[in-house]
């Protein structure tokens, strides 16, 4: 008797654990079932919660899903976004155009999310009895001031008892991401042009931003743009008009 309630308990855990994983794997279907939402509703909900992940992962390394020229810091890599190897020369700017750099990184990641979440959003509708008409079109992303937004430019029709047409999507997240975009890249142009830059100035422009600009030995500089209210960042790297070992402009002239 002993060994059988064992035995029941084991199958008991064994049916939640089952259920519990059945349900993690089909939660947005069983959503979408039990209380319907609409279809703008449902790629909104699908496509910001990868945002979420997205945009602190592309901020913190300069703008970059997988950053080429990088230079270590705090556990991560970080791009350089304006770079010489040489001393006594500025960098080079590394992206000139940066705003439209990291809407396209973010963009390249959220299309393959964006395309499963219209394919789950037409078999929810599809099992409900629903005949829908899906048209493809491109993803994009835009910055601009307090916002990120997510473009589908996909057209979906259902047929029911009546017709129901949504001509695209708009996916829009409050973030103060263009500003920190915007002023790293003003930074960048100082780098670029004189070699250093001054934060202090830009944050008495700008008080609602705090710069930190972090030497490193090899000369290279970590920025960090943050936002005070919301503490979103943007970290990038620069290697401008460096100075070998005792001959900085921070440090004594060696003979």
């Amino acid at each position: 008797m002993k060994k059988r309630g064992q035995l029941t308990i084991f199958i008991i855990i064994a049916i939640v654990v089952v259920a519990v994983v059945l349900i993690i794997v089909f939660y947005p279907r069983i959503k979408m079932i039990i209380s319907p939402i609409t279809p703008s509703g449902y790629v909104e909900e699908c496509i910001t919660n990868e945002l979420e992940k997205i945009i602190p992962i592309v901020s913190e390394s300069g703008g970059s899903l997988n950053p080429q020229n990088t230079i270590g810091y705090d556990g991560r890599q970080v791009e350089y976004l304006c770079y010489t190897a040489e001393y006594y020369k500025t960098c080079v700017n590394q992206q000139p155009f940066l705003k439209e750099h990291v809407e396209e990184q973010i963009a390249s990641y959220i299309r393959p999310v964006a395309e499963k979440c219209v394919n789950d959003l037409v078999s929810d509708y599809e099992d409900r009895g629903y005949s829908v008409s899906l048209k493809r079109g491109n993803t994009s992303v835009e910055i601009v001031p307090h916002s990120l937004n997510v473009r589908l430019n996909s057209v979906i029709t259902l047929e029911k008892d009546s017709t129901q047409y949504f001509s695209g999507f708009v996916i829009s997240r409050n973030s103060e991401i263009y500003d920190l975009v915007m002023i790293s890249q003003s930074i960048v142009n100082w780098e670029a042009r004189y070699g250093d830059s001054a934060p202090e100035t830009f944050m008495l422009y700008y008080p609602n931003l705090k710069i930190e600009k972090l030497k490193q030995g090899d000369g290279s500089k970590i920025y960090i743009v943050s936002e005070r209210e919301t503490d979103e960042s943007f970290t990038f790297a620069t290697r401008s008009l460096s100075w070998p070992a005792g001959y900085g402009a921070d440090e004594p002239f060696v003979k």
